[in-house]
C-alpha cells in the first residue's frame, strides 16, 4: 500500500517524524545531511518504539528491523541491508565535533539494534575486526568485557538477546566466559585491567558503558600498562611486583614472567654478565631492608672460601683508600705511634694519581689502592729514618704496644688451682721468660738519665 499525504495535521509528532524520515529515504536515497540526522533523532528518543506497527493496533514494533521493513505509513518500507549501507555514509559535517559524536552514537546504537549482518562477507568482517584490533589492541576486547560483564550478576542464566535489538542485560563473568568459550578468570583479568584504567580516567567507568555501544579507545600501546595475562598479577606478591614495575616504568607483565620463571632467571644470570650485574644491584638495594636476606648472604659468604677471601681483599682495599684520602684531606700522615708528618706536594700528587677515577675504572682497583697506600707508607718510613728523635718515639711506641699485648695475655690467665697444671716444660718456659723480663728491666734502668753532679752534692 502506498500512501500519499497532502496534509500532516492528523499525524502525531512521532508519526510525522517517521513520515519525514521515509520521505528523505525515498526522495533522494538518504542524503547524509537529511536522512542521517533524522535517523539519529528517531533512534535517540526511540520514536520507532512509540508508533503503531499496523492498522487498528497500538502495539509497537517488536524490533528495529521490523520498523525499517514495515510498509508505509507505519515503517520505512526499506530493506535492512540498504539501511546498513546508508549508515556507512559520512555526514558532510562530521568534521564538527558535536555532529561527529551524534553520528557515532547513532551508528553504534543502530548497529546494536540491528545486530550482526547475516549476509556480511566473513573475510570483510574479519578484516574489519583485525583493523580495529590493530588500532586499539587489547582495549577492543577490554571494552567488550567492560560493557557486558557485571561480576556477581544474577542474570547469568538469562537467554541471549535478540539480534534485532531486544533489551540486553549485562551478565556475570561466568556467563560471559561460557558464551566466549573461555574461563571466567580470563574474563576478570580484562575486567580488572579496564577498572585500573578507569580509575586513572583513561576510559569510562562500567556504569557509563552499555552492551553493543562502541566508544573511542586509547592507543594499543597503553594496554600492556594495565593488563596482565598472568593470574599471579592478582595475588599479593603479584601486586607488589606490579607496583615496583610501574615505579620503574616497565611493563608489569615482564616482571611477573621473570618472577614465575626462576630457572630462566638463573640461566640468564649465569650466562650474561649484564644480567648478573642487574641482579647484584637489585640484591644490594634490597639487602638493607631485608634482615632475612642479610642473614642468608652473610652465611653464604662465611661458608664460601673464595667469597671470604674476596671480602677480606675488599675490606683491605677500602681501608687503604680511606687511609689515603684522610691523609690527603688533612695534608699530613700519621705514623704508627700517632706522630703527624706533613705531606710534601710531590707525595700528594703521586698518591692522588693512583686514586683518580677514569672512564674505564670509575673506582680504584685493589692494585691502585695498594699503590697509593704504598706511596704514603714509603714516605712515612723515609721521614722516620731521617729524624732520630722521631725514630726513637716510633720504637718506644712499638715496644709499649708489645708489652701491653703480652700483659693482657697474662692478665687473662686464671691462677686458680694452677698447681694442678704442673708441667716441667711449661715451668722451664716461664723461667726463661722471667729471666728475659729481668734482663729487659735491668737494661732499661741502665739507660735511665743520671742525676746532675749538683744534685748529688746537695744530697
Amino acid at each position: 500500500m502506498s500512501v500519499r499525504v497532502e496534509s500532516n495535521s492528523y499525524l502525531t509528532d512521532e508519526q510525522h517524524r517517521v513520515y519525514t524520515l521515509r520521505e528523505a529515504l525515498e526522495r533522494n536515497g538518504g542524503t547524509p545531511s537529511g536522512f542521517l540526522e533524522l535517523l539519529a533523532a528517531v533512534i535517540d528518543d526511540e520514536t520507532w518504539r512509540k508508533v503503531p506497527s499496523r492498522v487498528n493496533s497500538d502495539a509497537p514494533f517488536e524490533n528495529f528491523a521490523s520498523f525499517i521493513e514495515a510498509k508505509p505509513p507505519f515503517g520505512l518500507g526499506a530493506k535492512v541491508e540498504d539501511v546498513r549501507i546508508l549508515l556507512q555514509i559520512k555526514h558532510p559535517h562530521e568534521g564538527v565535533r558535536h555532529v561527529r559524536e551524534q553520528m557515532s552514537r547513532m551508528r553504534a546504537e543502530a548497529g546494536r539494534l540491528l545486530g550482526i549482518d547475516p549476509g556480511e562477507d566473513p573475510v570483510t568482517r574479519d578484516a574489519r575486526d583485525f583493523g580495529g584490533y590493530a588500532k586499539a589492541g587489547g582495549w577492543l576486547f577490554g571494552l567488550k568485557v567492560a560493557r557486558c560483564v557485571n561480576p556477581g550478576s544474577n542474570h547469568g542464566d538469562k537467554p541471549e538477546a535478540s539480534p534485532h535489538g531486544d533489551e540486553v542485560t549485562k551478565v556475570s563473568a561466568n556467563e560471559f566466559g561460557r558464551r566466549a568459550g573461555c574461563s571466567a578468570k580470563r574474563v576478570m583479568r580484562f575486567y580488572r585491567a579496564w577498572s585500573r584504567a578507569a580509575e586513572e580516567g583513561l576510559v569510562p567507568g562500567f556504569d557509563d558503558l552499555q552492551p553493543g555501544v562502541d566508544i573511542d579507545l586509547p592507543d594499543a600501546e597503553t594496554w600492556s600498562q594495565y593488563y596482565t595475562a598472568r593470574s599471579s598479577g592478582d595475588s599479593e606478591r603479584g601486586t607488589q611486583i606490579t607496583a615496583a614495575a610501574e615505579a620503574e616504568g616497565i611493563r608489569p607483565t615482564r616482571a611477573l614472567e621473570i618472577a614465575e620463571n626462576p630457572t630462566a632467571l638463573r640461566v640468564a644470570i649465569l650466562a650474561d654478565s649484564a644480567t648478573a650485574e642487574a641482579a647484584r644491584n637489585a640484591l644490594m638495594s634490597r639487602l638493607e631492608d631485608d634482615p632475612d636476606l642479610q642473614t642468608t648472604m652473610a652465611k653464604h659468604i662465611s661458608d664460601t672460601i673464595t667469597l671470604r677471601r674476596a671480602v677480606a681483599a675488599e675490606a683491605k682495599r677500602a681501608g687503604q683508600i680511606e687511609y689515603v684520602r684522610t691523609a690527603l684531606e688533612d695534608g699530613a700522615v700519621k705514623t704508627p705511634a700517632g706522630q703527624r708528618i706533613q705531606l710534601t706536594d710531590a707525595v700528594r700528587a703521586d698518591a692522588e694519581k693512583h686514586l683518580s677515577p677514569s672512564e674505564e675504572a670509575p673506582q680504584s682497583s685493589p692494585a691502585n689502592a695498594a699503590a697509593a697506600y704504598e706511596v704514603l707508607q714509603q714516605f712515612v718510613v723515609q721521614s722516620v729514618d731521617k729524624d732520630p728523635q722521631v725514630k726513637v718515639e716510633e720504637r718506644r711506641a712499638a715496644f709499649h704496644g708489645r708489652v701491653r699485648q703480652a700483659s693482657r695475655a697474662f692478665e687473662q690467665l686464671s691462677l686458680d688451682d694452677v698447681g694442678e697444671l704442673y708441667d716441667e716444660e711449661l715451668i722451664q718456659s716461664l723461667e726463661q721468660l722471667n729471666g728475659f723480663l729481668a734482663a729487659c728491666i735491668q737494661s732499661m734502668k741502665a739507660g735511665a738519665p743520671r742525676p746532675s753532679l749538683r744534685a748529688v752534692r746537695e744530697a
